[in-house]
């Protein structure tokens, strides 16, 4: 065998404590590796899809800076990140990427920039219903169920306050497709690297959207 060069983690403000996450990241590159970060915005979600309570908090900032600035400036401004798979869909996005590359550098953030980025992320965390990152490992439910789909629009009817919108997207599955269908036969939890309750979380998801009930957070993250 060969010894590794580096390695690749999901890792963005958001999910520190994701896979990897951070300890990962630090006893890689103690190790020597390079570590390459993938989902640095979460899929865009850090982006263009920041919920109003977080955009309050990165406005409050001193220095102004859109939300994929700060999410790929505080990737960058740890030594231990050597490269970031930031995906694009527009030359636009392509410019706006290299220019905030060329911006960043180890410790460009302060101590009360790190400290919005912190806050933004418990804020975010704190209106998560569900902790899931759409990762798909809990993917295909045998029984049919749209796992990480169902928790998504269980997510965007907390996060951004849009119950009937999401309740109305929820129903536009087919019925083997919702949370409702779960028999609990357990293979998703088996497979969750976040260790979510899952077969709880589809009774809760299904009480949810039949009659609108508080919340359960679970996020660990």
């Amino acid at each position: 065998g060969y010894d590794w060069e580096f390695c690749q983690i999901m890792y963005n403000y958001l999910d520190q404590k994701f896979q990897a996450g951070r300890k990962g990241l630090k006893y890689a590159a103690d190790k020597g590796l390079g570590v390459i970060i993938m989902e640095p915005l979460r899929g865009g979600q850090l982006a263009t899809e920041l919920p109003s309570e977080v955009e309050q908090v990165f406005d409050g900032a001193e220095v102004k800076r859109e939300p994929v600035e700060w999410g790929l400036l505080w990737l960058w401004n740890q030594p231990e990140v050597s490269v970031v798979l930031s995906g694009m869909s527009t030359l636009d996005q392509v410019k706006q990427n290299v220019e905030i590359a060329d911006r960043s550098e180890v410790d460009k953030l302060d101590e009360d920039e790190l400290e919005i980025v912190e806050r933004a992320r418990e804020k975010y965390r704190d209106l998560l219903a569900v902790g899931c990152t759409g990762c798909n490992y809990c993917m295909p439910c045998p029984n049919g169920v749209k796992i990480t789909r169902v928790f998504d629009l269980y997510n965007r009817a907390e996060i951004y306050h849009e119950y009937e919108e999401n309740k109305e997207n929820y129903y536009d599955l087919d019925e083997e497709h919702r949370a409702s269908s779960c028999v609990a036969c357990g293979q998703c939890e088996k497979a969750c690297p976040q260790n979510l309750p899952i077969i709880e979380l589809m009774e809760e998801v299904t009480e949810y959207f039949d009659d609108k009930k508080p919340k359960a957070v679970r996020n660990e993250g």
